[in-house]
């Protein structure tokens, strides 16, 4: 299917989806198993999503100014720092004049206050959660910040001023920090169901192509 084509169906992109699958929405994920560049209908059943299976190292499949919304969450930080410039800068191509990009990422200014101010409740919910509760290779706050960083391929990390910056310097405007399932998207709670490792541990970034 050419990216004209895609973009004309889908107005709504759900960038490195995983097993989440929205309903209305592109879910674009990456499956070595799956036909290359295919469409999947209800994927895991569910009824009215579509799975199309790319590679976004090649790229974001979408025409110029083509898309109302991009979303992605816990995706930008598997990237090094250059590959998210250009990958934020792709995602602003593919969006619309007044489209609205959404992102997630684990927020590593709050995971160093929370280190600063030796939170335990804090790193034990995540090695309980994240890191299988696994005490022998995670059994302090340091073991469990790094296993965060490194244990899940992530290549980049970001606070607020970092991810903001990026946005401002790729042309977005309207940057705010909110909530999980705190949008202007009206469909968020569809969008963005609630788990409470990504509540506890995410930044939320919301903005907007100039119109």
């Amino acid at each position: 299917m050419q990216l004209n084509d895609l973009s004309v169906q889908f107005k709504k992109f759900h960038l490195g989806c995983g097993t989440i699958f929205i309903k209305d929405y592109l879910n674009i994920g990456w499956w070595t198993n799956l036909g290359k560049d295919t469409l999947y209908e209800a994927p895991n059943g569910v009824a009215g999503a579509v799975l199309y299976n790319h590679d976004l190292v090649e790229g974001i499949p979408a025409a110029d100014n083509s898309l109302d919304v991009v979303y992605h969450s816990h995706l930008l930080e598997h990237l090094t720092n250059t590959e998210g410039i250009d990958f934020i800068a792709a995602c602003y191509r593919v969006l619309k004049p007044g489209g609205i990009l959404r992102v997630l990422v684990p927020d590593l200014g709050l995971w160093c206050e929370n280190y600063v101010a030796d939170n335990k409740f804090f790193f034990d919910e995540y090695r309980r959660v994240g890191l299988k509760d696994d005490k022998v290779l995670y059994p302090t706050k340091g073991a469990i910040f790094m296993g965060m960083l490194h244990n899940h391929g992530h290549k980049m990390g970001y606070d607020f001023d970092t991810l903001s910056a990026l946005l401002t310097r790729t042309g977005f405007e309207r940057i705010r920090r909110t909530m999980v399932q705190d949008s202007d998207l009206e469909d968020i709670a569809i969008v963005e169901p609630y788990f409470p490792l990504k509540a506890l541990e995410s930044l939320c970034v919301e903005c907007y192509k100039p119109a």
